[in-house]
């Protein structure tokens, strides 16, 4: 019998952000909502929202730019 374990909440934003991004709503060198923005649409505190976007930054999916967003990475540039 499989257990099935619950997700944290910052790992179900990181999933829905991911397909999101997969279906296209979110284009290659475009920017994903800003953490504020996030926080609002999931209904989640700051350090969930960094959490999420941190873990699709640190699978390749996106790149943080300081100051100037956090922008999805094309297929083909990921590692």
């Amino acid at each position: 019998m499989i257990k099935w374990e619950p997700k944290y909440r910052y790992e179900e934003v990181a999933d829905d952000l991911r397909e999101r991004i997969a279906s296209g709503e979110f284009p290659p060198r475009t920017a994903i909502p800003a953490i504020p923005r996030i926080m609002q649409q999931y209904e989640i505190g700051r350090n969930t929202a960094l959490r999420a976007v941190y873990q699709l930054a640190e699978e390749g999916t996106v790149v943080i730019k300081r100051s100037q967003g956090t922008f999805v990475v094309p297929p083909e540039d990921r590692e």
